[in-house]
């Protein structure tokens, strides 16, 4: 495990399942890996917030740290909040933060305070095309000049899609890697609902098999094990 953990999930579009990725990802490293995690909610709507305010989830905290939007001085309001988040961090194995879409300069700020990425991305082209200069901007506000690692996750698939996962594969950089894909299922609007994550709401769902599944895979592609 590397220090520091501080990973961004976060996608530059909504409706992608970024906040079902944080939470349940955050509650199975929490429950299934026995890590110490805290789950920042940087989104203004509070979706995370909402999610669990009223759920115990062993070895998991909720923090509500709203990122600054790109009025005024940004600089100095990232600076701050990273602070904040880095403080954090120390008390932890691994800081989530469920970031919202945001402008691509505050986005490339951010990232030089983050040791992993984490992007939601759905089958559509678009969404493919907005996501490879997202990747881009990753790789060059990475700290110390080095690769910052990442993980892409199909998310929102329809369970009878077939994803071309060599050809995706083909063209990422090599720090980063393909998880395997979270339908669109719903139990995952049900653990919603339920203000849990899916594991307990539908411990014996496709859905709970599937993002453990990509649980795993990212604690492995980032090192957090």
């Amino acid at each position: 495990m590397s220090e520091n953990n501080i990973l961004a999930v976060t996608n530059r579009k909504g409706g992608v399942g970024k906040t079902t990725l944080a939470v349940n990802l955050a509650a199975g490293l929490a429950l299934n890996h026995k890590l110490q995690c805290v789950l920042i909610d940087a989104d203004p709507i509070g979706s995370s917030t909402l999610w669990l305010e009223e759920t115990s989830i062993k070895g998991l905290k909720l923090r509500r740290l709203s990122l600054p939007n790109s009025a005024g001085n940004v600089h100095h309001a990232l600076h701050t909040w990273g602070a904040a988040v880095s403080n954090m961090a120390m008390d932890c194995d691994v800081v989530i933060a469920d970031l919202p879409p945001i402008d691509i300069i505050v986005f490339s700020e951010l990232l030089r305070q983050v040791s992993g990425v984490v992007i939601p991305v759905g089958l559509s082209s678009l969404e493919w095309e907005a996501t490879f200069p997202l990747i881009e901007r990753v790789i060059s506000a990475s700290k110390d000049s080095q690769e910052t690692k990442g993980v892409i996750v199909p998310s929102r698939i329809h369970p009878q899609k077939r994803l071309p996962r060599e050809k995706i594969v083909e063209v990422l950089p090599t720090q980063w890697k393909l998880s395997p894909q979270l339908s669109l299922r719903s139990d995952f609007q049900k653990a919603a609902e339920y203000r849990n994550w899916v594991g307990s709401s539908a411990p014996e769902s496709s859905a709970h098999r599937e993002m453990n599944e990509v649980i795993r895979f990212i604690a492995e592609a980032l090192n957090l094990l």
